[in-house]
């Protein structure tokens, strides 16, 4: 493992007694898990590098690991033909799945973590119900191994790559809909587009973009000089990014298929490319150590920036527009960009964990910060000077969100420990702490337009309404599933709020009382 902010090793994982050949972070990054030849899986704790536990049961090497949405479990998968799913807290194998005839070359948990599917040299896909174990469809008809699946982004779509051919499975029925024909080359990469209408997949100089529904080919997007390995969709689906170990990046149009820009500039292999919230930038990674930000309409590179080593995790733009706060996957710092120079006006850093979430001041002055599970804390930092102001303590575990109040008088945080904090920004000091979510974490917090209350969100299935004066919950309002996100409206007499049960519920501030609740997403 190594820190970011100066990339000396923080600690060497030892344990395995194979070659390495799987790793992942949790969601929460707190935990890695690997799995290794030794037919082991290990779980470590990033802040003291210990291994908490090793999981053993697997006969032959562990191909693949995932994490499950929720965080609580892990499934394996491995050459001994099985699948096994591991529960995070205790270590337990809860589930083993039989079936697969020939090693499991990977798994991936669905949307909504309620199914498994797994893919294998046997030519099978099969999906694994998670709560009964038990294997609800095993997907035939490849020819060869198959080597890609995916998810559609409601889940109900999969597709599996293998050899040349694509296929598209109702995952509801087990059903082949579609058969895609790659032609050229065998597919390295599909990815689907994120309102689930188009699959793209990549493959030798080329591009495909597909109908998800009809299965149709709709456009084939050529001019790239060597192999494809990755294609990206901007968050409106419109557009398409695709980077090539030509070391280009090429923009297309997703409704066209039109190559609108050719972005050249990296001296190595292109490692990621991202989208900008607002898809009018396209940020790349390189293995010759720079990120580019590129300006779409213009396809010169705005500005190339050597800052980081890895990945971008998010960016936040000043209220004015003038600066904008970066930080990476891996990282313990802040970044703080100007806009219109390039230039890096200040590394925020002073954490010892990797930083979680970021949130401006509503006038621009102040920028929060909040991290994970060695530091718990928040720090509040200047803008204009890039000094830490304040460091709020007082959370036991990571910090998943931070929020200013329309004023920008207080910061509220929600944090893995069931608690939010608010906090006054002048002083430093914590005005309540408000406790009610029991289980699970905090996920997600806003305040009213006028700042009076606050709504917070969790894995419990509530949103919970509070008084920002006194700490008092005022409401409980419950889904039958954990949130995935809330807003208020503009008047602030309503509280939206989606959930993993398939609905959209809307809220009376006043009473509690859910007004609507929308039935139509599957």
């Amino acid at each position: 493992m190594y820190s970011t902010s100066n990339w000396e090793i923080l600690w060497t994982l030892e344990g395995h007694s194979g070659k390495v050949t799987s790793m992942v972070y949790s969601p929460n990054g707190n935990k890695i898990a690997s799995g290794s030849s030794d037919h082991t899986v290990r779980l470590w704790d990033v802040r003291t590098g210990m291994c908490i536990h090793t999981l053993n049961g697997h006969d032959a090497e562990v191909r693949s690991i995932a994490y499950s949405p929720q965080w609580d479990r892990i499934a394996s998968s491995s050459n001994d033909m099985t699948i096994r799913m591991w529960d995070v807290e205790s270590g337990e194998c809860r589930y083993i799945w039989i079936g697969h005839t020939d090693k499991v070359s990977g798994v991936i948990y669905s949307p909504k973590g309620t199914h498994v599917a797994s893919r294998s040299d046997d030519k099978t896909v099969r999906i694994w119900d998670v709560d009964t174990g038990t294997c609800l469809y095993v997907l035939k008809g490849h020819e060869r191994m198959v080597t890609n699946i995916a998810y559609s982004p409601q889940g109900h779509q999969l597709a599996s790559g293998s050899g040349f051919y694509i296929r598209l499975w109702i995952t509801a029925t087990g059903e082949c809909r579609h058969i895609l024909e790659q032609q050229r080359s065998p597919v390295l990469h599909v990815v689907y587009s994120p309102n689930g209408n188009q699959l793209a997949s990549a493959g030798y100089e080329e591009v495909r973009l597909w109908d998800a529904d009809r299965g149709m080919c709709l456009h084939v997007l050529e001019g790239h000089s060597d192999w494809v390995q990755s294609v990206v969709y901007s968050p409106q689906s419109d557009l398409v990014a695709s980077y090539s170990d030509d070391r280009t990046v090429r923009l297309w149009d997703a409704a066209t298929g039109a190559c609108q820009q050719t972005l050249t500039g990296h001296s190595k292999e292109i490692t990621s490319v991202v989208f900008s919230p607002k898809e009018n930038r396209v940020a790349s990674s390189s293995r010759d150590t720079t990120i580019r930000l590129w300006d779409i309409g213009v396809g010169a590179s705005r500005h190339s920036s050597s800052g980081y080593n890895t990945s971008v995790k998010d960016v936040k733009c000043s209220p004015k527009g003038d600066n904008v706060a970066t930080y990476s996957k891996l990282d313990m710092a802040v970044r703080v960009w100007d806009v219109e120079t390039g230039v890096c006006r200040h590394v925020l850093r002073s954490h010892i964990d990797i930083v979680s979430s970021v949130d401006y001041s509503p006038q621009g002055d102040q920028i929060a910060t909040g991290t994970g599970s060695w530091d718990n804390t928040v720090r509040l930092w200047s803008t204009e000077s890039g000094a830490c102001t304040h460091i709020l303590k007082g959370h036991s575990s990571w910090i998943n969100a931070v929020a200013y109040s329309p004023h920008g008088e207080q910061l509220a945080s929600g944090s893995s420990d069931n608690t939010v904090r608010l906090w006054d920004v002048k002083s430093g000091e914590c005005r309540h702490t408000l406790i009610g979510h029991h289980i699970g974490y905090v996920k997600d917090i806003a305040f009213s337009p006028r700042g009076n209350q606050l709504i917070s969100s969790g894995y419990d299935s509530t949103v919970r309404v509070w008084d920002v004066e006194t700490g008092t919950c005022k409401f409980t309002l419950r889904h039958s599933s954990c949130i995935r996100c809330i807003a208020y409206s503009p008047q602030g007499d309503t509280i939206a709020s989606s959930s993993g049960d398939n609905t959209i519920r809307v809220w009376n501030v006043g009473t509690g009382e859910c007004r609507y609740t929308f039935l139509d997403h599957n």
